[in-house]
């Protein structure tokens, strides 16, 4: 009972945002209990994700997609925090506008990354969240949304497995690069390397061809080259030398890596699918069916109008006790003389 009353406080929350009705909310209530039921996730840590979801904007139906996607990653291996996968998700709709019902491949992408490489979902959601505007602009329109953020991932994952860094750091770092990368100087300035990062029409080529450009034109110099040093202090700087070597020399697992992320777009359902054997996961599904039960009683207008008949009797049983708090140290000397 007490869970049942926290899920009808969270609807309550999601009304107050939406300025829907709870009985308005029947039905997303009814999808939280149909992905807990069926896949075995905690519907706390659903309807709480619907609130973020419905708070970042979301639609009813768009936040009814996005659901069972995040339910589904929390039963896979790589991710550890629904949470922190839903705001990841949220960063993706609105910095390379993934819509809901993309947002299965995305995470299944994310997913066959971080499994196959020395990289780990969360960071990916970290960088996302904390590149994927820089990344996005400096893509533009080329190549589809879902594609640009696989790029983000893979050149991440490039990084990432070579120096093991932090997601922090090498987010901070790749911003700085793509910053500087796109600027006239230093455009001009490798053009007399052979390496073009414009196009016919003079416009920027992306930044996972940019990185591609750099990886070709620099894979016949002697690191210990003085151009070598003149092309990554000119691009990166002295403070992110040490993240843009990785991502051009190490261009080949970004590849690797893109390539994983494009052909592991339904690795969720597979995984979720894997996962009810757990016999954790068959143990949620049914103490998630049980709560579902007493919602559904604590849902009706009997057990409404039982549960306030006994909380106006509680609350008059307390008025009557703060009525004789006057007389209480008589009765307590009445009490001690008898005794």
């Amino acid at each position: 009972v007490g869970a049942a009353v926290s899920f009808e406080r969270e609807l309550v929350k999601i009304a107050q945002v939406t300025g829907s009705s709870v009985k308005q909310l029947q039905g997303l209530s009814n999808e939280v209990t149909r992905i807990s039921t069926t896949f075995g996730v905690a519907s706390s840590d659903l309807i709480e994700v619907a609130r973020t979801l419905n708070q970042a904007g979301l639609s009813a139906d768009d936040t009814r997609v996005a659901l069972e996607a995040l339910g589904k990653s929390s039963l896979a291996p790589t991710f550890t925090d629904i949470r922190n996968t839903t705001e990841g998700a949220i960063a993706s709709f609105r910095q390379f506008g993934i819509g809901a019902g993309q947002l299965e491949q995305v995470l299944g992408s994310i997913n066959a990354v971080a499994g196959n490489f020395a990289v780990e979902a969360d960071d990916i959601i970290s960088v996302i969240r904390r590149t994927g505007g820089v990344f996005k602009a400096a893509s533009g329109d080329i190549g589809s949304p879902t594609k640009q953020l696989n790029e983000l991932a893979a050149v991440f994952t490039s990084v990432r497995a070579t120096t093991r860094e932090s997601a922090e750091s090498i987010a901070t770092g790749l911003r700085t690069i793509l910053t500087r990368i796109q600027r006239p100087r230093t455009i001009d300035f490798l053009r007399q390397f052979n390496i073009e990062l414009q196009n016919s029409q003079g416009q920027f080529i992306g930044a996972f061809n940019a990185f591609q450009k750099l990886s070709e034109g620099l894979s016949d110099l002697d690191p210990r080259d003085v151009r070598f040093s003149q092309i990554v202090e000119e691009i990166g700087g002295f403070r992110q030398v040490g993240k843009l070597i990785p991502a051009i020399q190490q261009f080949t697992v970004a590849q690797d890596a893109l390539n994983v992320a494009q052909q592991g777009t339904g690795s969720l359902a597979r995984d979720a699918a894997t996962a009810q054997q757990a016999l954790a996961v068959q143990v949620t599904k049914v103490r998630e069916e049980f709560d579902a039960l007493i919602r559904s009683f604590t849902e009706t207008g009997t057990f409404k109008t039982m549960a306030g008949g006994a909380l106006e009797l509680a609350s008059a049983l307390i008025s009557v006790t703060e009525a004789m708090k006057p007389v209480l140290p008589f009765l307590a000397i009445i009490g001690a003389v008898k005794g």
